[in-house]
């Protein structure tokens, strides 16, 4: 049986200890609990693949790679291990852990994570990890929370059919984008929700949906109007 340890942080902000700090560096706490066995179950509840290799981001300053990192998206649990056939899994847990990164292994595609609580959005009360869309320009104007939800295909069958499909994991999506405001606010993939809340430069903003036919239903398109609309100011 594997075990999920919580995970604390003992760091020394110095700049000298920045610049020499190990890759991992931490303490195991006492108490332990379960990881659940999810056999059975079609997917997976962690994103972009059970283990890959990523980044801790501690205060925005401080760096720490890891070989070992899973997000538990069911959960809403950061996972690393130190070696790849390790049965001890570690939770992490610091509060000024500020953001993560994901390095999917297969083709090397970096997602950026940060942590956002509710003082971040306009009607938002809970503290979370959120996905910054399309962040080759360094923005964070869209973002979007993914939570793993367990599904059951026999239910969207009908109560009259004997069916004996899987269960499943599948994502549910919630996009938020940032106001002028600087306060995220949540929105669905559509034109009306996307220009409520970027609702200056008309002239200019149409003319750009024009001409690079932004599709309001596919979120990188629409990080890229958002980072137009900033570009504005």
């Amino acid at each position: 049986m594997r075990y999920l340890f919580y995970l604390v942080f003992v760091f020394c902000f110095s700049s000298v200890f920045a610049q020499n700090a190990p890759d991992n560096l931490y303490r195991e706490y006492k108490a332990w609990i379960d990881i659940k066995d999810t056999e059975g179950i079609q997917g997976t509840k962690f994103m972009y693949g059970d283990w890959n290799q990523g980044m801790l981001v501690l205060s925005d300053s401080l760096f720490f790679r890891q070989n070992y990192l899973a997000y538990d998206a069911q959960e809403g649990k950061i996972l690393i291990k130190k070696e790849e056939n390790s049965a001890t899994v570690f939770e992490v847990n610091d509060a000024n852990l500020t953001g993560f990164s994901i390095i999917e292994n297969q083709n090397n595609i970096k997602h950026d994570f940060v942590s956002l609580s509710s003082k971040h959005f306009k009607d938002q009360n809970s503290h979370g990890y959120y996905e910054i869309v399309n962040n080759v320009y360094k923005t964070n104007y869209l973002i979007k929370n993914t939570k793993k939800v367990i599904y059951d295909p026999n239910k969207s069958k009908g109560t009259a059919a004997i069916n004996n499909y899987p269960l499943e994991y599948k994502d549910e999506t919630t996009y938020y984008l940032k106001g002028e405001d600087g306060l995220y606010v949540e929105i669905g993939l559509k034109k009306k929700e996307v220009m409520h809340v970027l609702n200056k430069h008309a002239t200019k903003m149409q003319s750009y949906i024009k001409a690079k036919k932004i599709n309001f239903s596919n979120e990188l398109q629409v990080a890229h109007l958002a980072n137009y609309y900033y570009s504005l100011d």
